[in-house]
């Protein structure tokens, strides 16, 4: 699904943020993630109010500072329950309640796991600032570096590898590596949708892209790392594990970009980190919703 290997999943009884997770920012390079990024075009399904805001619940339940700060017992039991059945049914109804549940439950909530994955909007905004940067030319040690890149003729993975290396140098913390994984699948995803592009040379769009891309693949390697047992465990045949694999990423992808949409829509730039971050928890507040 995306990931090394998978797991039990994060215990019970213990705080929903891990000791590491502060230094866990601090290992990617965010110098350019504060660049701004014009505004895109208002997306065609325009929002109902309680889209943009959020159901009362989840706005009473999941304000910051608000809730348990200690995992329940049995977190992901719901989660694991629902995507069981839609590994056997198909059914998008089945791979939504679980979603919900391992977000509302299993994470603490919308606002909860927007702190918890707060790493996945650094890298975002941070490769996002980068691929900015070296388009426009404005840092001069970045200037040199894609001079250096390029005249190395690397392929298109090789570069890859080489932009998540320069922001992620040394990684470590599975929150570091999950970053690295996730930038290193957007911009590949970004070469599969569009071949011709030069990674030095994106428009506005196609950076908002990479940064959509690289919240969805963390977020899909969060429900891997997490839940991925559900899927190893049940005796199908690996070409059906794989499409229900593929519809988990397709769900998630199409509602981050949708949120992107909806953050970037408007008259005026915002910086790519609070895209970023706002975009991210306006995905986990929909994941969360029944």
């Amino acid at each position: 699904m995306g990931t090394s290997t998978s797991s039990a999943g994060a215990g019970s009884r213990v705080s929903f943020d891990p000791p590491w997770l502060e230094s866990a920012e601090s290992g990617i390079d965010s110098s350019h993630a504060d660049m701004p990024i014009s505004p895109g075009v208002t997306p065609t399904d325009a929002p109902s109010e309680a889209d943009a805001n959020g159901s009362e619940e989840n706005q009473t339940t999941l304000a910051p500072g608000a809730g348990p700060t200690v995992a329940p017992q049995g977190r992901y039991q719901d989660a694991r329950r629902a995507l069981t059945g839609f590994v056997r049914s198909g059914s998008g109804s089945d791979l939504r309640r679980g979603l919900s549940s391992f977000v509302k439950k299993g994470m603490g909530g919308s606002a909860k796991a927007a702190n918890r994955m707060r790493t996945s909007a650094v890298a975002a905004s941070s490769l996002g600032g980068f691929l900015a940067a070296a388009r426009d030319g404005t840092d001069l040690g970045i200037n040199a570096w894609v001079d250096s890149v390029k005249q190395r003729g690397l392929s298109a993975r090789d570069t890859a590898l080489e932009v998540v290396q320069k922001l992620v140098p040394t990684g470590g913390s599975i929150d570091e590596e999950s970053a690295k994984h996730a930038m290193n699948q957007a911009i590949a995803h970004l070469y599969e949708v569009d071949p011709n592009a030069d990674i030095f040379d994106l428009a506005d769009d196609q950076i908002a892209n990479v940064m959509a891309y690289t919240i969805a693949f963390d977020v899909y390697n969060r429900v891997q790392l997490e839940l991925g047992r559900v899927f190893e465990k049940l005796k199908y045949a690996p070409r059906v594990i794989q499409e229900r694999l593929a519809q988990v990423l397709d769900y998630i992808m199409v509602v981050v970009n949708r949120s992107f949409e909806k953050v970037r829509a408007g008259s005026e730039p915002h910086s790519m980190r609070e895209i970023a971050t706002s975009a991210l928890q306006d995905a986990l507040t929909v994941f969360a919703e029944p």
